[in-house]
C-alpha cells in the first residue's frame, strides 16, 4: 500500500473511531437522561399515598410505582424509602408530606419533589462522573443539586432547613429570587420568608436525630397545616395476611397476646388448618368442639398431651382447637401441656369431664434486619433493624356435661374460659439516614368466656350428625408501658377491646365401604368488637368492628393397607370484615373500611406403620387466598387524615406474608397402646423458619362402667 493510501486509511479509521465514540457517548447520555422511574422500595409503619391519576388515597406498600403528582403522607408515623431508576434515593421521614413533581422529564434540571411538611433525606446519584441535575422545592426555598447527599426539613410555618452532607447544593429564596447561596458539605442554611439566610454548621448527625421536645411539639401541630380534602378510597387485591400492628419494625404483631388472639378471631387463614382430617373421628377434640360427643366415653378415661416446639410454629395450627391462639404464631419456642378427662356418672346416662391447657410461646431474642433488596408489593419490607424479646401465655379450661337421650340422640353443654397475657420489649435502631433509637415496652391481656350447646344424632349404624352453637364474651387490651425515641418520651399507644362472638357448626361422618370413610363440616361465625384506640399522630378514637366467616369442608379417609391410611381434605370459605372509626371528641367518622376474603384449600396426608411400634407420617396442604380491601379516610377536627390499623382490621396490604404450601413430616414410636411419642418437622417451604415439635400423648383408662 502506498504512503498516501496508508494515510487515508488511518484517517478513515480515526474518523470511524471518533464517530463510534461519539455515538456511544450519545447513546450513554440518552440512557442517562431518559425517563426516570420512582418506586417505594420500603415502607415502615403507616404511610398514605394520594395518586394524582385516580384521585384516590390508600396505604402505601413496598414496590408501588410512584408517578408525578402523587403525594406521600407519613403523618401517621410511617417512613418511606423511594428509589429512582437513576440510582438516586429519597427517604421520607415520619410526620412528612411530599408531592412528587415531573421528575421524568429529560431536561437540564428535573423537578424531583415539593416537600410541604416534615423531613426528607436525599441522595442524588452521579452518572459516571457526569452531573445528574435535580431541583426540590419547599414553601420558602428552591434547592438545586448536581449529585450530592443532603436533608431538607420544613416546619409547620414553612421555615426550611437544608443540611449538606456530601457535595453541594444551591439554595434560592422563593420570596426573594435574587437571594441565593451555594451550600458546601458540612454546612447548612435556614430559610425563612421575608428574612435573610441564616448559615448553619452541619451537626455530626442529621437534624431530626437531635430534636428536642419543642421540635416534637411543632411536628405534632403539623396535622392542622396541610390537606383537608375529605375522604379517599383504596381498592386492591392481595393474598393472606398475618395480622398485626402496622408498625412491623417494633415486632408487636409477633409478641402481643392481644394480636395473637384478636387477629385469630377474624383471620380466615386459620380455617384450612382446622378443617383437616374431617373424616377421622377423634373423641377428645370432637368433644371440645361439640360437647354432645362426650357420650362416646363409656368408661372413665383421660389424656395427657405435651407439645413442645421450637424454631417456627406455623404448620401445627391444627392444634389450635386444643391449645388456643398461640398455635398460630411463628415462635422461637413453645410449651403446650394439656390434660382432658371424661367419665360416665353412674347409671344416670350423664357424662362429665373437661380439659385444662396452657400454652407458652415466644421469641427469646428476636432480631430483624433491613432487607438487602426492595421486595415486590405484598411481601413486606423493613429498612430498620430491630431486636427484642417477647412472650405470650394462654390458659384455658372447660367443663363439659352431656347426656344420652334415647338410643340415638345426645345433648351436651360446655363452659369454657380462656385467659392470656403477653409482653414485648423491643429496640429499633435507624442508622440509614436519620440516626435514632426507638425503645418500646408493652403488655397485653385477653379474656374470653364462652358457652356451647351441642346435639348429636346417629342417623344409622354408621352415620352420625352433630351440630353446635357457641356464644362468647370477649375482653382484650394492649398498652405501651414505655416508649422513647432517643431517650425522650413518646406517645404511648393503646388498644382496649370488648365484644362478643357467635358460632354455629355441623359435622357429618359416615362409612362408604369398610375401608373408606367420609366427613362433611360447615360453620358460620359472627364477631362484634368495640375498640378504644390511642395512636401516635392522630386524634383519640374508637372503632366498631364486625366480622362474618363461613366455611365448608369435605374429607375422605382410605385404608390403603392394613398398616397404611391415606386422607384427603378440601375446604373453602369466605369472610367479610367491616370497621368504622369515630373520633372521641366529635363523634365524626375519620376512617371506615371493608375487607372481603375467600380461600380454597386441599390437604393430603398418609400414615404408615413400619413395624408394630414404629410409624411415619407426611402431609401437604395447599391454600389459595384472595382479598379485596377498601378503606376510606376523613379529616379529623385538626384537618389531618390518619390511617390507623389494629389487629382485627389491618389497613395495609403489605402486612400479608402468605405461605401457600405447608407440610408436616413425622416419625413416631408406640411404647404401648396408650403411650406414643412423635417428632414433627413442619415447613411452609421457605416463607418462615421451619418448626420442630415433639408430641407426647398418654391415655389413661379406668375400669369399665357398670
Amino acid at each position: 500500500m502506498t504512503p498516501v493510501r496508508q494515510g487515508a486509511a488511518r484517517a478513515i479509521g480515526a474518523a470511524a473511531a471518533v464517530l463510534c465514540i461519539a455515538l456511544a457517548g450519545a447513546g450513554s447520555l440518552a440512557a442517562q437522561t431518559g425517563p426516570v422511574v420512582a418506586r417505594a422500595a420500603s415502607v415502615t409503619g403507616n404511610a398514605v399515598v394520594f395518586t394524582a391519576s385516580s384521585g384516590n388515597s390508600f396505604g402505601l406498600s413496598a414496590g408501588f410505582l410512584l408517578n408525578p403528582g402523587d403525594r406521600v403522607d407519613t403523618r401517621s408515623g410511617g417512613r418511606v424509602v423511594i428509589d429512582l431508576s437513576d440510582g438516586s434515593m429519597v427517604v421520607v421521614e415520619p410526620q412528612s408530606v411530599v408531592v412528587l413533581k415531573d421528575f421524568r422529564q429529560a431536561e437540564s434540571l428535573r423537578e424531583l419533589f415539593e416537600i410541604l411538611l416534615g423531613k426528607v433525606r436525599v441522595s442524588i446519584n452521579h452518572f459516571g462522573n457526569r452531573p445528574n441535575p435535580y431541583r426540590m422545592n419547599s414553601p420558602t426555598a428552591s434547592i438545586a443539586v448536581r449529585g450530592t447527599e443532603f436533608s431538607i426539613e420544613v416546619s409547620p410555618t414553612g421555615d426550611t432547613r437544608v443540611i449538606v452532607y456530601q457535595g453541594s447544593v444551591e439554595v434560592t429564596s422563593l420570596s426573594d429570587p435574587g437571594q441565593s447561596v451555594l451550600v458546601e458539605a458540612g454546612r447548612g442554611v435556614l430559610i425563612q420568608a421575608g428574612r435573610d439566610f441564616h448559615m448553619l454548621a452541619a451537626p455530626g448527625i442529621p437534624f431530626a436525630g437531635r430534636q428536642d421536645q419543642d421540635d416534637r411539639n411543632q411536628r405534632a401541630q403539623a396535622n392542622a397545616v396541610y390537606d383537608q380534602t375529605g375522604g379517599y378510597t383504596q381498592t386492591a387485591g392481595a393474598s393472606q395476611q398475618a395480622h398485626g400492628d402496622s408498625d412491623g419494625a417494633t415486632l408487636r404483631a409477633t409478641a402481643s397476646a392481644y394480636d395473637n388472639y384478636v387477629a385469630g378471631l377474624s383471620d380466615l387463614a386459620q380455617v384450612p388448618f382446622l378443617d383437616r382430617f374431617n373424616a377421622l373421628a377423634e373423641p377428645y377434640l370432637d368433644t371440645l368442639e361439640n360437647p354432645a360427643y362426650a357420650t362416646q366415653f363409656h368408661a372413665a378415661e383421660g389424656r395427657v398431651f405435651l407439645l413442645p416446639t421450637f424454631g417456627g410454629g406455623l404448620a401445627w395450627n391444627g392444634s389450635n382447637q386444643t391449645y388456643g391462639p398461640a398455635g398460630a404464631q411463628s415462635t422461637d419456642y413453645g410449651l403446650s401441656p394439656q390434660v382432658s378427662a371424661f367419665s360416665p356418672i353412674g347409671n344416670s346416662g350423664f357424662v362429665a369431664g373437661g380439659s385444662l391447657s396452657f400454652t407458652r410461646a415466644g421469641d427469646s431474642a428476636l432480631t430483624s434486619t433491613p432487607d438487602e433488596d426492595p421486595v415486590p408489593t405484598g411481601q413486606g419490607s423493613s429498612g430498620v433493624p430491630v431486636s427484642g424479646r417477647t412472650t405470650s401465655n394462654f390458659y384455658s379450661g372447660s367443663v363439659v356435661l352431656a347426656r344420652r337421650i334415647g338410643s340415638a340422640t345426645s345433648f351436651g353443654v360446655e363452659l369454657e374460659s380462656l385467659r392470656g397475657n403477653g409482653s414485648l420489649a423491643s429496640t429499633s435502631t435507624d442508622t440509614d439516614f436519620t440516626p435514632s433509637v426507638e425503645q418500646i415496652s408493652s403488655a397485653s391481656r385477653i379474656s374470653q368466656t364462652s358457652i356451647t350447646a351441642g346435639l348429636s344424632r346417629d342417623l344409622n349404624a354408621t352415620t352420625t350428625l352433630g351440630i353446635f352453637y357457641r356464644y362468647g364474651l370477649i375482653s382484650a387490651t394492649d398498652h405501651d408501658l414505655s416508649h422513647t425515641i432517643n431517650g425522650s418520651p413518646a406517645t404511648l399507644n393503646s388498644t382496649d377491646s370488648s365484644g362478643h362472638s357467635s358460632e354455629v357448626g355441623l359435622r357429618l361422618r359416615g362409612v362408604i365401604t369398610p375401608k373408606l370413610f367420609y366427613g362433611i363440616t360447615g360453620s358460620w361465625s359472627g364477631i362484634a368488637l368495640g375498640d378504644g384506640l390511642v395512636r401516635t399522630g392522630t386524634a383519640n378514637s374508637h372503632e366498631q368492628d364486625r366480622a362474618q366467616n363461613g366455611s365448608v369442608g369435605l374429607g375422605l379417609s382410605y385404608a390403603l393397607l392394613r398398616r397404611a391410611i391415606l386422607t384427603f381434605d378440601t375446604a373453602a370459605g369466605v369472610s367479610r370484615i367491616a370497621a368504622l372509626r369515630l373520633q372521641d371528641s366529635t363523634g365524626l367518622a375519620v376512617q371506615n373500611g371493608t375487607a372481603n376474603s375467600r380461600f380454597l384449600s386441599t390437604h393430603v396426608a398418609v400414615q404408615v406403620d413400619l413395624t408394630r411400634r414404629l410409624f411415619v407420617t407426611a402431609s401437604y396442604l395447599n391454600v389459595w387466598h384472595a382479598q379485596h380491601l377498601n378503606v376510606n379516610l376523613f379529616a379529623d377536627s385538626t384537618g389531618a387524615l390518619s390511617m390507623v390499623q389494629d389487629s382485627f382490621f389491618p389497613t395495609t396490604l403489605t402486612a400479608y406474608q402468605l405461605a401457600s404450601h405447608f407440610s408436616d413430616f413425622g416419625v413416631g414410636w408406640r411404647f404401648s397402646p396408650n403411650l406414643f411419642v412423635q417428632y414433627l418437622f413442619s415447613t411452609d417451604y421457605g416463607v418462615t423458619t421451619p418448626s420442630h415439635a415433639l408430641m407426647l400423648r398418654y391415655t389413661f383408662r379406668f375400669h369399665k362402667a357398670e
